[in-house]
């Protein structure tokens, strides 16, 4: 079997454009409880179906009153209202507030007939069936009016918003317990190599753990998607030809190893056989043997087999389609400027990302080999070398993007 060289590097401006052009949204769509929605896309507008408040309410704890009551009322001559109940949250008056009348009333509480306004319990002193008023209150004072929060037929929140704790309580305040949202996105997980073993399994000489899987794993499940980790598949044709087949009933395909050039590498062909390769090798290190393609028009990336260049693809090239995939924002990256800690020298000739550790305000790096996962454990960010930088010295400013 013969080694078969990268035809053309792309950049990663190149790979990822070709990426962005065959992603989709996932429009299926599922019913959730509502105390499950959190961090879901909604699917369709929630509208209001009545108002909030539905009724004006108390925006203080003290008493109901007819604001012209009160007018006058001062420290040394405070108004005298004759009290003619309490009403607590939750309950309702029955009767009318009078002339001369007050009603004691507590925040969130249904301002009762004939009273207009609130004064505060901070203004007053109850003296027996009677309280004095110090200062005095306008028409709709410490009053929330119905309606003003949301009106009925106000759409609250939009159909594809993605739900924060503050739109889950809006849409709570609508009475709402269950509601539309994007279905996530299904991914098949597969890794490959003869050489790589289940967890579990007391490994022989030249075998190791599947690492990917699982990184890949965590990657998926924090970005929308649901990842089905499939069994490893050996360095053999038909295996992965029937791997990607089943994979392709799902929403997408994540494999790693088999995506290089050498002589078991054989995910190019099997994905060229059973669909189209359109991209196969990027101008970054560490990463270059990444394969992205369709297969039955489901996205198939093919990930490099070492630990640190598949989840640093992962990074840069999965996330983005994950969350697009999955109808979500961009992931927000968090970018800090720091001094580097000691000197990198450039080796590759590609674009380049290097892991660093944050630490007293400077860039440490930790990278070390693409087969070396720690170089990705360790690290908090990494740091981008373009391709015509050749060295950065001690004490240079850069900026990292964090991970988290």
């Amino acid at each position: 079997m013969e080694m078969k060289p990268f035809k053309r590097l792309l950049s990663r401006d190149e790979a990822m454009e070709i990426i962005t052009a065959n992603i989709k949204r996932i429009e299926r769509l599922e019913t959730v409880p509502l105390e499950e929605a959190s961090g879901r896309v909604l699917a369709e507008d929630a509208v209001a179906g009545f108002n909030v408040p539905p009724f004006n309410r108390s925006a203080m704890d003290g008493y109901a009153v007819k604001a012209q009551d009160t007018f006058g009322g001062s420290n040394f001559n405070p108004r005298r209202l004759k009290l003619v109940g309490v009403e607590h949250a939750g309950e309702r008056f029955e009767g009318n507030v009078g002339s001369g009348e007050c009603l004691q009333v507590a925040t969130g509480s249904v301002i009762p007939e004939g009273a207009d306004s609130v004064v505060m319990v901070e203004n007053t002193r109850q003296a027996g069936d009677y309280v004095e008023v110090f200062q005095p209150v306008y028409p709709a004072a410490n009053v929330s009016p119905e309606g003003e929060d949301i009106k009925r037929g106000d759409v609250v929140v939009k159909g594809g918003d993605f739900l924060v704790p503050g739109k889950i309580g809006a849409i709570a305040a609508l009475g709402i317990t269950a509601i539309k949202v994007l279905a996530k996105p299904v991914i098949s997980v597969i890794s490959t190599g003869t050489e790589v073993r289940p967890l579990g399994i007391e490994l022989m000489p030249g075998q190791i753990y599947d690492i990917n899987s699982y990184t890949l794993n965590a990657i998926i499940s924090s970005n929308g998607g649901v990842p089905i980790m499939h069994d490893i598949i050996p360095d053999e044709p038909e295996a992965l030809r029937t791997a990607l087949r089943e994979g392709a009933e799902r929403d997408m395909i994540v494999l790693s190893g088999g995506s290089s050039v050498g002589a078991r590498d054989l995910l190019y062909e099997a994905v060229d056989e059973l669909g189209e390769v359109l991209f196969h090798g990027v101008h970054v290190k560490p990463g270059k043997p990444t394969l992205f393609g369709l297969v039955g028009e489901k996205p198939v990336f093919g990930m490099p087999g070492n630990p640190t260049s598949c989840l640093s693809n992962a990074y840069l090239f999965l996330v983005p389609a994950l969350r697009t995939a999955a109808g979500l924002p961009k992931a927000d990256l968090r970018q800090v400027r720091a001094e580097m800690a000691s000197r990198v020298v450039a080796s590759s000739g590609r674009e380049q990302f290097l892991t660093v550790r944050m630490e007293g305000g400077k860039a440490h790096p930790v990278f070390k080999k693409s087969g070396a996962i720690t170089s990705m454990t360790h690290a908090d960010g990494y740091i981008v070398l373009p391709v015509n930088v050749d060295v950065i010295e001690e004490g240079e400013i850069v900026t990292v993007t964090m991970f988290n």
